[in-house]
């Protein structure tokens, strides 16, 4: 099966993404596939509960603050993606999304024509999973297309 449209799914702070993005570059450099680098913010509830005018004063600061710190947070993400892409995968287009990461990469892979998407999954045990969930897992149910999961073990093989 030749590869025509690759996109590598990371988070941006998981130690899995430059292996990701390597086996997706070796992916794309031998099938002359468009490779791109992909990623997600999580939207910012901004709901505030208010019970009386200072609550609501009080609210109103701590929802500035909230967004504020939110973006921020989405600005280092999107210039660490950026690196990322620059450092492993020079020259592949780079897109930070807004939403939840499986839903907003499988639709973002759909629209694109994208026929594999490369990320991570660190194998987690049920009881992990249970409680921090599992991206990977979301994503290889949303996904339109082919999906291929770089584990730690193989991450490490793409370094040397």
């Amino acid at each position: 099966m030749k590869f025509q449209n690759i996109i590598a799914a990371v988070a941006v702070d998981d130690d899995l993404s430059e292996g990701v993005i390597l086996a997706a570059r070796s992916l794309a450099k031998r099938d002359g596939a468009h490779l791109q680098v992909v990623s997600a913010w999580p939207l910012l509830s901004t709901t505030i509960a208010t019970f009386s005018g200072e609550a609501a004063a009080n609210s109103a600061v701590a929802a500035e603050a909230i967004t504020e710190r939110n973006r921020e947070g989405r600005q280092t993400t999107e210039q660490k993606l950026g690196e990322l892409a620059a450092k492993y995968a020079p020259g592949a287009k780079w897109v930070l999304l807004d939403g939840e990461p499986a839903d907003e990469i499988a639709e973002y892979a759909k629209d694109q024509g994208a026929d594999l998407i490369v990320t991570g999954s660190h194998q987690r045990g049920f009881w992990q999973t249970l409680f921090q969930g599992s991206a990977s897992r979301d994503l290889v149910r949303e996904a339109p297309c082919a999906v291929f999961l770089v584990t730690k073990k193989f991450a490490e093989s793409q370094k040397g």
